[in-house]
């Protein structure tokens, strides 16, 4: 694991860099007492971030680390519980009380472990003639054009000829979302949802049809009612 930690509170940045060390190994931590725009240089697994830093302003740069490195997981870390209830806006991961530090990190280890083994996912497309094996991870949306369907991917698209039905089928439904007919969100994507369509990241907008978001916005808040710090 590639870790960075952001809180000036170097007693319990050494406490968290101890837990890490015995829970991960080979783990590696880069450490900040402040923000700095060297947090954006690198991509990291996991980033704990203190939301009281900055005049409450670590919840901005968290989203900002989203959106540049979408498989980072945010766990944001405060001594003042009620700002879990703020950390729900964004697609957090974890939230770490230090009232309730032993506990929290348990929990924590728990759901990454977790979420690691489902990562790990892949499904199989045939690509001009080729089996291709894609994490399902790796798939920002999924699309069907005539008898086509179109794969895309933070690095590149892929086209195969398959039905979405049978592609649907074939995924992990905690994290895809049939929108419609024709489009297969991954709801790890989303950045926001305006309201009139739903970001994804790299600027995709997928419009809402008639009666589309009421539908979404159910199957969305189920989703991240199981993401939330202590899901």
């Amino acid at each position: 694991m590639k870790a960075m930690i952001i809180d000036d509170d170097a007693e319990f940045i050494n406490q968290l860099k101890t837990y890490l060390n015995q829970t991960f190994q080979d783990i590696q931590m880069d450490t900040y007492i402040s923000f700095c725009n060297d947090i954006y240089t690198k991509e990291y697994d996991c980033v704990f971030l203190d939301v009281m830093l900055k005049e409450g302003e670590s919840f901005e740069y968290g989203m900002n680390i989203s959106k540049l490195y979408p498989h980072t997981i945010i766990v944001y870390i405060s001594s003042v519980d009620h700002f879990v209830y703020e950390s729900y806006q964004q697609n957090t991961f974890f939230f770490i009380r230090k009232s309730h530090f032993n506990e929290d990190y348990q929990n924590f280890v728990k759901k990454y472990q977790k979420m690691h083994l489902r990562i790990q996912e892949e499904i199989s497309f045939i690509i001009k003639g080729v089996h291709i094996h894609i994490k399902q991870q790796d798939i920002i949306y999924v699309e069907s054009l005539r008898n086509q369907i179109i794969i895309h991917t933070p690095i590149q698209t892929y086209t195969s000829y398959q039905t979405l039905k049978q592609t649907y089928q074939e995924l992990n439904h905690h994290n895809f979302y049939k929108f419609n007919n024709h489009i297969i969100i991954n709801l790890d994507y989303v950045v926001s949802i305006q309201k009139q369509h739903i970001e994804l990241i790299k600027q995709i907008c997928i419009p809402f049809t008639r009666g589309s978001k009421k539908t979404f916005m159910q199957r969305y808040m189920h989703y991240r009612s199981q993401r939330i710090w202590n899901g």
